[in-house]
């Protein structure tokens, strides 16, 4: 028997050395497999919430290039409740003062901290944004809405119910439903686009309508745009807006844009100037391009009131302007006081009008013009003049080749720059109040937002919101950690909210936070297979 073990021993030993000689690497082939796996899923998972969340993915290929994922990350705390915030104020001593009232009158309250946590990776330093005074702790959002019915009969007219995990600086266990659409546009063989809704500025339509319209196997809602009438004209796109090398929408500002050409992408700060030159050398700027005269939402443009920077949800106002309308715009001007000259396609002035409102050329435009600026034209233009308008574009300082594949999508703000997390909202105009960037920078929304990869690889992403139990939306800091662990190494903003909607081969494949469901907005980012 001993004889036995020892031999047994000795063939154990030679065999090793066989297999050895033979396969040098085969026993660190596991080893080297096992770290690439756990390398993988390091990657696979979301920076966003508690750490170790369970987190899913599912991949399809849509086309060759282009690649659809679907994310699912988190769960639903038991800790987490509806609550009303009854107001938000700037100071501790503001939030005091409502909440000693608020308890004179039976109601117990809590002052919550804002904190900017994320102060390094933006351009808002103040390490603290204000206060929220909130009421109660619920399961049922039924009873949270019949607490804020009953605040704001008592005089409190901004109590609002709203979810513990909407409040983008707490800790959260999510969930999260993300949508991906990845591009490598040296692969992909078609073409890669925008749209506005119906084809003109004026009118909304949904993703959805416009995908099966272009027969696009994917896409996704695209900027900003006026939404009631109180605010111009719904479905104008608010921020600089491009198609086939045309600018249609002037520009907010210097904000962040998504410029498309030739199935490439570049992502950064836009701006654009508009002006008219007469045949005898007289100068105006052109304030703005198919909008509502003395209407400027989100403002950013020339002499607007209050402000010429860019504010975000904002109407400025501004009583003397020129405006350009063109084929885009719909079929006549908006009707009022002032002065409107029309133009062929050569720029050939064939008719003047003391009032606005007139039918628009089908090859050709309309300047119109308000106040003092509608005096200016009027004394300077006549039937026969020739005039020159000249439409400039940049993206990052540099002036962009209207080229007739060259469109741009306005948006904003940044979220990141060269790899890094560099959220813009103060310059792009999200900081216009603490309250504001609070309850839309901060919060957890509904997101769609755009990346590009250091391989120029273009990233579309939708996040879910405002569903407890399926998604809870994201603040811009974690969207930007989600593009960067994405392999993102620019991105931006889009239009969020309700407006944000993914369609992939003919699907609404998210589900927009509307209760009426899908949004029709105002234009959209298309693939289209040649």
């Amino acid at each position: 028997m001993q004889l036995l073990s020892i031999t047994l021993k000795i063939f154990f030993i030679l065999h090793m050395l066989v297999i050895s000689t033979i396969t040098p690497g085969w026993l660190n082939l596991n080893v080297l497999a096992e770290e690439k796996q756990e390398s993988n899923q390091t990657q696979a998972t979301l920076p966003i919430g508690k750490k170790d969340l369970p987190e899913t993915r599912t991949t399809k290929q849509l086309a060759k290039g282009v690649t659809y994922t679907q994310i699912a990350r988190g769960y639903q705390s038991k800790k987490s409740y509806y609550t009303v915030d009854v107001a938000f104020y700037k100071t501790k001593s503001q939030a005091k003062t409502t909440a000693n009232t608020l308890q004179k009158n039976g109601y117990s309250s809590d002052i919550h901290k804002i904190k900017n946590k994320h102060s390094q990776f933006t351009d808002v330093k103040e390490k603290k944004i204000g206060y929220v005074v909130r009421i109660g702790g619920f399961s049922d959002k039924k009873k949270a809405e019949k607490l804020e019915k009953q605040l704001k009969d008592d005089g409190y007219e901004e109590a609002g119910v709203t979810y513990s995990e909407y409040d983008g600086t707490t800790k959260t266990t999510g969930p999260w439903q993300l949508d991906v659409v990845e591009v490598d546009p040296d692969q992909f063989e078609g073409k890669l686009t925008n749209s506005l809704a119906h084809g003109k500025i004026k009118g909304r339509e949904t993703v959805s309508s416009m995908a099966d319209r272009l027969k696009a196997i994917a896409g996704i809602n695209g900027g900003y745009f006026v939404f009631s009438k109180q605010d111009g004209i719904p479905g104008d796109p608010a921020g600089a807006y491009m198609i086939d090398g045309d600018l249609v929408s002037e520009g907010v500002g210097s904000r962040t844009g998504l410029l498309l050409s030739n199935q490439q992408a570049e992502i950064g700060e836009v701006k654009t100037t508009v002006s008219v030159e007469t045949d005898k050398g007289d100068l105006a700027s052109i304030d703005g391009i198919n909008r509502e005269p003395g209407l400027i939402r989100s403002c950013g443009g020339l002499d607007d009131q209050p402000t010429t920077k860019p504010k975000h949800d904002v109407t400025c106002k501004d009583k003397a302007e020129i405006l350009l309308y063109n084929q885009y715009f719909g079929k006549t001007t908006p009707k009022g006081e002032g002065y409107e000259v029309m133009l062929n396609k050569e720029g050939k002035v064939i008719q003047t009008y003391s009032q606005r409102g007139h039918s628009l050329p089908e090859s050709g435009s309309v300047l119109s013009a308000t106040g003092k600026q509608a005096d200016w034209l009027k004394e300077r233009v006549s039937v026969g003049d020739k005039l020159k308008i000249t439409k400039k574009v940049f993206l990052n300082g540099k002036q962009v080749d209207k080229e007739s594949q060259v469109n741009l999508v306005g948006g904003g703000p940044q979220l990141l720059e060269n790899g890094q997390t560099e959220i813009q909202a103060d310059e792009e105009g999200f900081h216009w109040s603490s309250d504001f960037y609070y309850h839309f920078a901060q919060y957890r929304h509904p997101r769609t937002f755009a990346g590009i990869k250091e391989n120029g690889n273009l990233l579309f992403v939708t996040v879910d919101g405002r569903q407890p139990k399926e998604s809870i939306g994201l603040s811009f800091f974690e969207s930007a950690e989600v593009l960067k662990s994405l392999g993102a190494v620019q991105g931006m903003n889009l239009d969020g909210g309700g407006s944000s909607t993914m369609v992939v081969e003919n699907q609404l494949v998210n589900h927009p936070s509307d209760k009426t469901g899908e949004r029709p907005v105002s234009d959209g980012i298309f693939l289209v297979e040649n």
